[in-house]
Protein backbone atom coordinates (compact mmCIF):
# COMPACT_ATOMS: atom_id res chain seq x y z
CA UNK A 1 0.00 0.00 0.00
CA UNK A 2 1.43 3.47 -0.66
CA UNK A 3 1.94 5.87 1.49
CA UNK A 4 -1.39 8.39 2.08
CA UNK A 5 0.77 11.30 3.01
CA UNK A 6 2.50 11.59 -0.40
CA UNK A 7 1.33 13.22 -3.09
CA UNK A 8 1.89 12.13 -6.59
CA UNK A 9 2.30 14.48 -9.47
CA UNK A 10 1.15 12.74 -12.35
CA UNK A 11 2.28 14.49 -15.90
CA UNK A 12 1.51 14.70 -19.56
CA UNK A 13 3.29 11.44 -20.53
CA UNK A 14 2.54 11.42 -24.38
CA UNK A 15 1.81 14.44 -26.51
CA UNK A 16 2.90 15.00 -30.20
CA UNK A 17 3.46 18.98 -29.51
CA UNK A 18 7.71 18.70 -28.75
CA UNK A 19 7.14 22.14 -27.62
CA UNK A 20 4.21 21.83 -25.36
CA UNK A 21 4.02 22.64 -21.88
CA UNK A 22 3.53 19.26 -19.62
CA UNK A 23 0.07 19.93 -18.00
CA UNK A 24 0.98 19.33 -14.59
CA UNK A 25 -1.96 17.73 -12.27
CA UNK A 26 -2.44 19.14 -8.55
CA UNK A 27 -0.96 16.51 -6.16
CA UNK A 28 -3.11 13.17 -5.75
CA UNK A 29 -3.55 12.30 -1.74
CA UNK A 30 -4.54 9.02 -1.14
CA UNK A 31 -6.33 9.09 2.21
CA UNK A 32 -8.13 6.08 4.17
CA UNK A 33 -11.68 5.67 3.98
CA UNK A 34 -12.18 4.99 7.66
CA UNK A 35 -10.90 8.40 8.37
CA UNK A 36 -12.58 10.17 5.88
CA UNK A 37 -15.84 8.47 7.68
CA UNK A 38 -14.73 9.02 11.05
CA UNK A 39 -14.05 12.81 9.85
CA UNK A 40 -17.31 13.27 8.33
CA UNK A 41 -19.21 11.75 11.22
CA UNK A 42 -17.77 14.11 13.95
CA UNK A 43 -18.43 17.34 11.55
CA UNK A 44 -22.24 15.43 11.15
CA UNK A 45 -22.52 15.13 15.12
CA UNK A 46 -21.25 18.54 15.59
CA UNK A 47 -23.43 20.22 12.90
CA UNK A 48 -26.98 18.55 15.36
CA UNK A 49 -25.58 19.97 18.44
CA UNK A 50 -25.13 23.12 17.42
CA UNK A 51 -28.72 23.09 15.73
CA UNK A 52 -29.89 21.97 18.87
CA UNK A 53 -28.32 24.55 20.66
CA UNK A 54 -29.01 27.18 18.02
CA UNK A 55 -32.88 25.95 17.93
CA UNK A 56 -33.98 24.65 21.02
CA UNK A 57 -37.86 24.98 20.38
CA UNK A 58 -37.38 23.14 17.48
CA UNK A 59 -35.83 20.54 18.81
CA UNK A 60 -37.98 19.95 21.65
CA UNK A 61 -40.73 19.81 19.53
CA UNK A 62 -39.32 16.96 17.15
CA UNK A 63 -38.15 14.97 20.58
CA UNK A 64 -41.86 15.07 21.84
CA UNK A 65 -42.78 14.05 18.54
CA UNK A 66 -40.53 11.28 17.90
CA UNK A 67 -40.78 10.12 21.35
CA UNK A 68 -44.72 10.14 20.90
CA UNK A 69 -43.85 8.10 17.52
CA UNK A 70 -42.14 5.23 19.63
CA UNK A 71 -43.95 4.98 22.56
CA UNK A 72 -47.75 5.00 20.88
CA UNK A 73 -47.05 5.05 17.15
CA UNK A 74 -48.27 6.64 14.71
CA UNK A 75 -51.53 7.61 16.71
CA UNK A 76 -49.55 9.10 19.14
CA UNK A 77 -48.41 11.83 16.57
CA UNK A 78 -51.63 12.57 15.30
CA UNK A 79 -53.12 13.15 18.40
CA UNK A 80 -50.11 15.27 19.68
CA UNK A 81 -50.37 17.42 16.24
CA UNK A 82 -54.39 17.62 16.39
CA UNK A 83 -55.48 17.56 20.19
CA UNK A 84 -54.50 21.61 20.17
CA UNK A 85 -55.53 22.29 16.65
CA UNK A 86 -59.08 21.56 18.23
CA UNK A 87 -58.94 22.87 21.10
CA UNK A 88 -57.75 26.24 20.09
CA UNK A 89 -61.08 25.59 16.78
CA UNK A 90 -63.58 25.35 19.93
CA UNK A 91 -61.97 28.20 21.68
CA UNK A 92 -62.40 30.29 18.62
CA UNK A 93 -66.24 28.88 18.15
CA UNK A 94 -67.20 28.94 21.77
CA UNK A 95 -65.59 32.17 22.78
CA UNK A 96 -64.54 34.17 19.76
CA UNK A 97 -63.45 37.43 22.03
CA UNK A 98 -61.15 36.04 24.26
CA UNK A 99 -59.40 34.09 21.64
CA UNK A 100 -58.88 37.18 19.31
CA UNK A 101 -57.30 38.43 22.40
CA UNK A 102 -55.12 36.44 23.38
CA UNK A 103 -54.27 34.28 20.20
CA UNK A 104 -55.11 35.77 17.52
CA UNK A 105 -54.18 39.35 17.49
CA UNK A 106 -50.92 38.56 19.43
CA UNK A 107 -50.55 36.20 16.46
CA UNK A 108 -50.88 38.37 13.87
CA UNK A 109 -48.65 41.18 15.48
CA UNK A 110 -45.88 38.51 15.27
CA UNK A 111 -46.40 37.58 11.82
CA UNK A 112 -46.68 41.30 10.68
CA UNK A 113 -43.43 42.22 12.81
CA UNK A 114 -41.59 39.40 11.08
CA UNK A 115 -43.00 40.08 7.68
CA UNK A 116 -42.18 44.09 7.48
CA UNK A 117 -38.73 43.85 9.43
CA UNK A 118 -37.77 41.98 6.57
CA UNK A 119 -39.28 44.10 4.02
CA UNK A 120 -39.62 47.67 5.73
CA UNK A 121 -35.99 48.92 3.94
CA UNK A 122 -37.01 48.39 0.38
CA UNK A 123 -40.55 49.60 0.44
CA UNK A 124 -38.34 52.71 2.10
CA UNK A 125 -35.89 52.81 -0.23
CA UNK A 126 -38.70 52.46 -3.11
CA UNK A 127 -40.74 55.05 -1.34
CA UNK A 128 -38.22 57.60 -1.21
Amino acid sequence: MRDPVIGEYLAQVRNPDPFAFPAWRSPVYRTWPWLIMTVLLARLLWRLARFAARHPLATAITAVLVAARVYWGWPGVIALVCGPMVLLAVWWWRWPASFTRYVARPARSHWRAWYYRRHWTAVMTIGG
